[in-house]
């Protein structure tokens, strides 16, 4: 990922602003994406490198599961390591 959330939305908010004042585009950004999280959603890229995927696998639960609670599982597992991976 070669742009962070931050800068991904700092550049939509400035695209789309046409005023004639200045703006504080990061303060913007940050405050959109504390919105969102505080909201419960989470800003993740489309890929993983391989090294993101690997710690998933490394750390998701093994043995018997039910379908849903491996689902969830995943799911979990990706957003905890990539939360942890940060703007890499």
């Amino acid at each position: 990922m070669s742009k962070s959330p931050q800068t991904i939305i700092e550049n939509a908010i400035a695209k789309a602003d046409s005023s004639y004042f200045f703006e504080d585009y990061t303060k913007q950004a940050r405050a959109v994406q504390a919105a969102l999280e505080k909201a419960g959603f989470a800003i993740m890229p489309r890929e993983f490198s391989d090294e993101v995927w690997k710690q998933v696998a490394d750390q998701m639960r093994t043995g018997r599961l039910k379908p849903e609670e491996h689902v969830k599982d995943v799911y979990q597992t990706v957003l905890r390591v990539a939360a942890t991976q940060g703007n890499r």
